[in-house]
């Protein structure tokens, strides 16, 4: 089950996908009417990018937001955690490190995740 949610033909990180729960309905439409709907999907962003990692983390998060769903316990925001905020930066990075030049990345030293700055690009607050 776990390395299946990194079989891209699945297409279980795609909008479609995870926009089949009503709950995603703003991220998705958000998301689908943003730059990054040509050039990446959900995990690209979301999920951890290592064969065995990402997909342990994908299947935990996927499991757990159908159970959310399931139980009719899934929060009415949905925030970030300490992990997932690390998993968004290292994917900006992934794909727009080279932008950084001199700046780096900020999110070691203290300072602020890309996301703080540039949420509305794919999401809208």
């Amino acid at each position: 089950m776990m390395l299946t949610v990194k079989i891209p033909a699945l297409g279980l990180a795609e909008a479609d996908f995870c926009g089949s729960c009503h709950l995603m309905d703003e991220q998705v439409s958000s998301y689908l009417h943003s730059p990054h709907r040509n050039v990446a999907n959900c995990g690209d962003c979301h999920d951890p990018h290592a064969l065995v990692t990402g997909s342990a983390y994908a299947a935990y998060s996927g499991a757990r937001d159908v159970y959310r769903v399931v139980t009719n316990s899934a929060p009415l925001e949905i925030r970030t955690t300490n992990l997932s905020k690390k998993i968004l930066q290292e994917n900006c990075m992934r794909c727009h490190g080279d932008l950084m030049g001199d700046i780096a990345d900020t999110s070691h030293n203290g300072g602020d995740y890309c996301f703080h700055c540039h949420q509305e690009i794919v999401h809208e607050r």
